[in-house]
């Protein structure tokens, strides 16, 4: 009779492996945290304060307007990512003002708290629960919406590489048209049959062409909208060229997403910091001040109001249906 191996045996080494990998990435975090915490100390220990005050008392109301709108179109774009992806998944089972409701909480919330992985899957799943919606199609409702994400951190990567900016010195047509083939590749990819990818038990469907396009489209608009949040609240005598800031932006964005700090707190500050000559950092240091305000911390307190009062609504109507 042939041996069969124990699954139990079998699963320890890759549990083994999993259980490192996350101690390691844990520890990778911690690393870049510290760093980045010794060199903001280190900036900030050489901006001379009043001259941070002088600043702020400068900053005009229709900057600070300007970024409130921009953060809106942002979060507006966010939220049409459950969109696309609840029709992609649950088609009609969810409505589009619950899958906008959950994106537009979920961003506002996850943004500011950090680890998008967990409270992101976690603030979904109570809001797609009360339509009935399961956990596996949650999960690929999280999957497509983060790919879109993904998709518009790409189109605003490649569409500025193709303009070259100064932090490229001539060298990014290339790259860019490169990263433009590969998206009109996929796109061609995603057209030719419905394309699926295999997770251990979970199958996560990929939109189709149509969806994918669209998920681009938002996607630019979105991250152009967010470095515009923080771009208007730079003074015209500080502030570069927008196609020079939006590499320097995304770039901190994305270190401060590995670096699993809530809201890429600490991180974000330093890269954008390091970016500017030291005459200008006293005013840059006003403007992420007030892009804290107005693209991480209003949204969130207005995402948590909303979530309150979702709650309140649910629990009403389930003691109506008890009585």
């Amino acid at each position: 009779m042939p041996h069969r191996p124990d699954p139990q045996l079998s699963s320890t080494p890759a549990r083994s492996s999993s259980r490192w990998l996350r101690i390691l990435s844990w520890c990778g975090s911690l690393a870049v945290l510290g760093a980045a915490a010794w060199i903001l100390h280190r900036y900030l220990s050489h901006i001379a304060w009043r001259d941070v005050a002088a600043a702020w008392s400068q900053l005009p109301a229709h900057r600070i307007a300007y970024s409130v709108a921009a953060t809106a179109v942002s979060f507006a774009m966010l939220a049409m990512f459950d969109v696309l992806a609840a029709r992609t998944v649950v088609r009609d089972r969810v409505s589009a003002g619950l899958a906008a409701f959950a994106g537009a909480v979920t961003q506002g919330i996850s943004n500011t708290l950090g680890f998008h992985a967990i409270t992101g899957t976690a603030l979904r799943y109570r809001i797609y629960a009360t339509a009935g919606v399961g956990a596996g199609d949650i999960a690929r409702i999280v999957g497509l919406a983060g790919l879109g994400v993904g998709l518009g951190f790409a189109v605003v990567i490649t569409g500025a590489l193709c303009w070259q900016p100064a932090i490229t010195h001539g060298w990014g047509r290339l790259p860019g048209t490169v990263l433009a083939a590969l998206l009109a590749a996929l796109l061609i990819w995603l057209a030719r049959r419905p394309r699926t990818l295999r997770v251990w038990r979970w199958t996560l469907a990929f939109p189709g062409a149509d969806i994918a396009a669209a998920q681009m489209l938002i996607g630019g608009v979105e991250m152009l909208a967010a470095i515009t949040a923080l771009y208007v609240l730079l003074p015209a005598s500080v502030a570069p060229p927008f196609i020079d800031f939006l590499p320097v932006y995304v770039g901190a964005v994305l270190a401060g997403i590995v670096s699993h700090s809530p809201g890429g707190l600490g991180v974000f500050e330093t890269i954008m910091l390091a970016a500017f000559p030291a005459e200008a950092r006293a005013d840059l240091l006003v403007a992420i001040v007030c892009y804290r305000l107005t693209y991480s911390l209003l949204p969130f307190v207005l995402a948590s109001a909303a979530l309150a009062m979702f709650e309140a609504a649910l629990r009403i109507r389930q003691r109506r249906r008890l009585r």
